[in-house]
């Protein structure tokens, strides 16, 4: 009952930082650790929570429609990379990219131009048509082609 009366954050911290609480029972000090204590700690709304040494970190686990286009993104340039090793392009040679995309990847492909050019040492990048040639990828349950010639 003691226990109950104090503020659990503050019960967390205490033995987190000192190693022990020492709390009143009839008028006697009694001595817990954290080995006579369960702490758990538990996440609010959306948020990721872990807690060690003294330390609490929370991450809110909520995926924007910003982040989600970020994501896709970087699976843009992984494909597009990848397309170029299987082409035999060398590290170094720049191309032009053409991509057939709709929704979300188009969005991708708009928001992030800059991005996808440098990661991908991209001259070009625009949408067009299909070609014989090109690599056809799932990202995000959508379909994108992505075509590449050397610049």
């Amino acid at each position: 009952a003691a226990l109950g009366q104090l503020d659990a954050a503050e019960v967390a911290t205490t033995l987190q930082t000192e190693g022990e609480i020492v709390i009143a029972v009839n008028g006697e000090d009694v001595r817990l650790s954290a080995d006579d204590l369960l702490i758990q700690t538990e996440a609010k709304g959306n948020d990721a929570v872990a807690s060690d040494k003294g330390v609490t970190v929370a991450v809110d686990t909520v995926i924007t429609p910003e982040l989600a286009q970020e994501g896709f993104a970087r699976d843009l340039v992984r494909n597009i990379n990848e397309a170029r090793k299987n082409a035999g392009f060398d590290i170094s040679d720049r191309v032009n990219v053409t991509y057939s995309a709709s929704g979300k990847l188009q969005l991708a492909f708009l928001a992030f131009a800059d991005y996808i050019r440098a990661e991908t040492l991209a001259e070009t990048l625009q949408s067009g048509s299909a070609g014989e040639g090109d690599t056809a990828v799932k990202i995000g349950g959508e379909e994108v082609s992505i075509g590449l010639t050397k610049a």
